[in-house]
């Protein structure tokens, strides 16, 4: 699934080459593909009218959402689910298949979004709607101004969640997945299975660091790519050659050499190494250290 890093990308691709750009035609729009924004909907025939001849003021992101605001008031909203991609073509280039959106943008060429696993969304936020934000109550944004350490502790004060699980939870921090919470963890040294609340304020400030460095790297590496995410142009990222844990399970842990080991943790696989992540994930040392490749 395109994250944080993968979705920034894509949109500061976009956002100089769309911004001020007008909407001359919406040449596909798949109706399995719309879908309400919290409670704000739409239909495929007043997302043509209100598309149509708009001029897009920006290209915007919060969390693993795109927005488009547009000049007329209103918001068009994309979300790339666990396949999607979002690219600015040439003008009448062929859709691929699984093609759901393309927009013709005046001076800019071809927006298409493709979607095999059909995960996405696309939505309409009216001018009257608050921000996505506030509608999908969203948590905070790590690469943002306002992220530090007494932020990541109001969130996670009082949980007993499992630490994997929490991250994962867009209500406590807007944009991450599987990918940048393994890694996240493990840059702070914690165990996935630890409990949020029960960190000292001494972890608490590893891991709000530490979700900031591996996004920072991912982003530097236009993003990780193992099967279908690329960037706006077509292009693959690059990060899945920098990560440290995730996917690597049977590996050797590039800190200590140890087993990097695989768990379900939360309802989610957990990639972790046991040895760098302890205590807590004394579980993993034993019923993982013959962890496939």
């Amino acid at each position: 699934m395109p994250e944080l890093p993968e979705v920034e990308t894509i949109r500061a691709y976009l956002d100089p080459a769309l911004r001020g750009r007008r909407i001359r035609a919406v040449l596909h729009l798949d109706p399995r593909m719309l879908k309400p924004v919290g409670g704000w909907g739409t239909s495929v025939p007043a997302l043509r009218r209100v598309l149509t001849g708009a001029c897009i003021r920006a290209v915007e992101r919060r969390g693993k959402f795109l927005t488009l605001p547009l000049e007329v008031g209103g918001r068009l909203v994309l979300h790339l689910g666990m396949s999607g991609r979002l690219v600015l073509t040439g003008p009448g280039t062929a859709p691929l298949p699984h093609t759901h959106l393309v927009l013709e943008v005046a001076g800019a060429g071809e927006l298409h979004l493709t979607d095999p696993r059909r995960f996405g969304r696309i939505g309409w936020l009216p001018a009257q709607a608050p921000e996505i934000g506030a509608v999908l109550g969203l948590g905070p944004e790590p690469l943002g101004d306002g992220w530090d350490a007494g932020v990541l502790a109001r969130r996670l004060a009082g949980r007993r969640a499992p630490l994997k699980a929490l991250l994962l939870d867009q209500r406590v921090v807007a944009g991450l997945g599987n990918i940048y919470s393994d890694e996240a963890l493990f840059e702070a040294r914690l165990a996935p299975d630890r409990p949020g609340g029960d960190l000292t304020p001494d972890e608490v400030g590893r891991l709000a660091r530490a979700v900031v460095t591996v996004l920072q790297r991912s982003l530097a590496h236009g993003g990780t790519s193992f099967s279908d995410y690329v960037d706006a142009l077509g292009h693959p990222g690059r990060n899945q050659e920098y990560l440290q844990v995730y996917g690597r399970a049977g590996k050797p842990c590039p800190a200590c050499g140890s087993l990097v080991a695989s768990r379900s943790v939360g309802g989610r696989t957990a990639h972790f190494c046991p040895a760098c992540q302890g205590p807590g994930a004394g579980w993993a040392v034993r019923e993982e250290r013959h962890a496939t490749v």
